[in-house]
């Protein structure tokens, strides 16, 4: 399989792990799948933004590394990474069985639920999506 090129179609696929996110909080999954598709979500968005405005799709999960790729063509995403590291971690710990588990509280997957709507109103700002 080919990802594709298309900002458009990252977008719509990072709004159906928002739309999953949403429906898992409100019928008391586990916080931890919540916050998972909250890092998928954002991580799409990056993604996306980036093809839009570079032309070139990138490869890799970490949140940190792709906002500071966006960086480079607006750093005024810098406000963004403390809250990329923070949702960087619900990524791989929240997926794998562990001797300690990774126990991601109400507030969390809140504050998850917050980055990824500042996020996302301001890269559709950029691209000039109305919501």
């Amino acid at each position: 399989m080919v990802d594709t090129d298309r900002y458009n179609e990252w977008f719509a696929m990072a709004q159906k792990d928002l739309r999953s996110a949403k429906i898992l909080f409100d019928h008391d999954a586990d916080n931890e799948i919540v916050c998972f598709h909250c890092q998928q979500t954002l991580e799409k968005y990056l993604k996306g933004y980036l093809i839009a405005v570079t032309g070139e799709l990138q490869q890799g999960h970490n949140l940190l590394k792709l906002c500071k790729k966006v960086m480079i063509n607006d750093n005024t995403f810098n406000v963004f990474l403390k809250d990329m590291a923070f949702v960087n971690a619900f990524y791989i710990e929240t997926r794998y069985p562990a001797i300690d588990p990774f126990i991601v509280s109400k507030e969390d997957t809140e504050e998850c639920f917050r980055i990824v709507n500042t996020l996302l109103a301001r890269i559709n700002e950029l691209v000039g999506i109305s919501k």
